[in-house]
């Protein structure tokens, strides 16, 4: 109790030297099971000023759902959330929930309950710590998942053994979430974990001292997870409990205070009913395009997030700022599509600055991935110019190689700028351009440029 009060005196004091207007103290299941719980929330309440909310089993679940679905777009999955006292599981399908569950299977309480000696669990222990959290954990018929459920993951231990598992594969992104491992790669990291004392894994920076005593707890719960639901791997979040009581509150501050959260509120805070916005230029460019399949599903998705990206980076100088500041943010977008997204804008600016950053994480990008982000520079570029003249594109395939682009103009526009665009577009998609040009309102003049 002392040492929480202390540490809570720190935060307050940090509060106090910042415009901090509003705080959302929450509190979970240690406070919620503790016997003393209303002294320790008295004292807390005198001590420091804080008026902690007690979530329920299900509050904490399903605030943890919504930061991490909020910010993955995943429609079926298994969530679970780790923490040192309990393990939260909420099964969705299409973003409805279907069940959720609360079990006593937290990193911290399971390393108490099967007390390690000499700083590491026996082999006996081990042995009948997996039985445990097997025989707490529901059936794959009990939970009724279906072929497309994926499973997702937040807490420390899972950040923890995440970053381990890329510092030994050598990973060259240094980016947890949406970070997916393997089945077989989890398999390999529990089993040397569990052979090592907790001093030897304190040592090891990614996972630290902190965590060094429950690691193997919390790892044998997560691969009891995909072993006994056959997920073959496991898609973390960075995103949980923190971001989804915070977007909840913002979304609906009495919900938040009342605990009154609706399968409708759920779906809105996640962002599901918000309407996409695009142009009509944009729109008929990127179907002309997709029709004629120049570009895939994948490189239309990456284009659209690349449209919101150029205007909040468009103040950046520095392209690898631009790239840094892209790769910095969790996005639902997977690793590789993330660093295509990054690599095309800076290649929309400059060229050689993104052929060298490819080749610093060439490991986990494909020769693909490289004719990608080429063709997604130059539609950005491409799609500058018709957005800006209010110009409307139409695109003929003639044969399997020659492209016809009808653009029809609202106002003048440079010439030059647009042709020197359509030669790097020749480039990037292995084509030869026909341009043909209607002169904006008021000219009388057309033409066929050749480029």
């Amino acid at each position: 109790m002392s040492r929480a009060i202390d540490t809570l005196k720190v935060f307050r004091d940090i509060i106090q030297l910042n415009p901090i207007k509003s705080v959302l103290p929450i509190a979970t299941s240690a406070v919620r099971e503790a016997g003393n719980r209303d002294e320790f929330l008295s004292f807390v309440s005198k001590e420091t000023g804080f008026n902690f909310k007690v979530l329920s089993e299900r509050e904490e679940a399903l605030y943890s759902y919504v930061g991490a679905i909020k910010s993955l777009h995943i429609p079926d999955v298994l969530f679970f959330d780790i923490g040192g006292g309990s393990l939260e599981i909420v099964h969705a399908e299409r973003f409805r929930i279907k069940k959720v569950i609360s079990l006593p299977l937290g990193s911290l309480r399971l390393t108490n309950q099967f007390d390690g000696k000499k700083g590491k669990l026996t082999d006996k222990s081990l042995k009948n710590l997996k039985q445990y959290i097997w025989d707490l954990l529901p059936s794959k018929k009990d939970l009724g998942l279906s072929a497309d459920t994926k499973l997702v993951g937040v807490g420390g231990a899972l950040r923890a053994l995440s970053r381990y598992e890329q510092r030994i594969s050598g990973y060259p992104l240094d980016k947890i979430h949406n970070y997916k491992i393997g089945s077989k790669s989890l398999d390999a990291t529990v089993d040397r974990l569990s052979q090592m004392k907790s001093d030897d894994i304190s040592k090891i920076s990614v996972i630290g001292a902190s965590r060094a005593e429950t690691i193997v707890a919390g790892s044998y719960v997560i691969n009891a997870l995909m072993e006994k639901y056959d997920f073959s791997n496991l898609c973390v979040s960075n995103h949980g409990l923190r971001e989804g009581a915070l977007s909840i509150f913002l979304e609906d501050p009495k919900a938040y205070h009342d605990g009154s959260l609706t399968a409708e509120q759920i779906r809105k805070t996640i962002g599901l009913d918000e309407p996409h916005k695009t142009s009509p230029e944009k729109e008929s460019f990127l179907n002309a395009l997709t029709s004629i399949k120049l570009i895939s599903k994948r490189e239309r998705k990456i284009l659209d997030y690349a449209e919101k990206n150029i205007s909040e980076k468009s103040s950046f100088s520095n392209p690898q700022s631009v790239f840094y500041s892209v790769m910095d943010e969790d996005m639902p977008l997977e690793h590789d599509d993330q660093l295509v997204l990054g690599l095309s804008l800076v290649h929309a600016r400059h060229a050689k600055t993104s052929d060298w950053l490819f080749s610093r994480y060439k490991t986990i990008l494909s020769p693909q991935d490289k004719i990608s982000m080429k063709k997604i520079s130059v539609l950005i570029t491409l799609k500058k110019i018709l957005e800006r003249t209010k110009s409307k594109v139409e695109l003929k395939l003639h044969g399997s190689r020659i492209v016809e682009i009808i653009i029809t103009q609202s106002r003048s526009t440079q010439t030059f700028l647009l042709k020197d665009a359509l030669r790097k577009f020749e480039s990037a998609f292995d084509v030869k351009v026909i341009l043909s040009i209607h002169q904006y309102s008021g000219s009388t003049h057309n033409s066929v440029l050749e480029l």
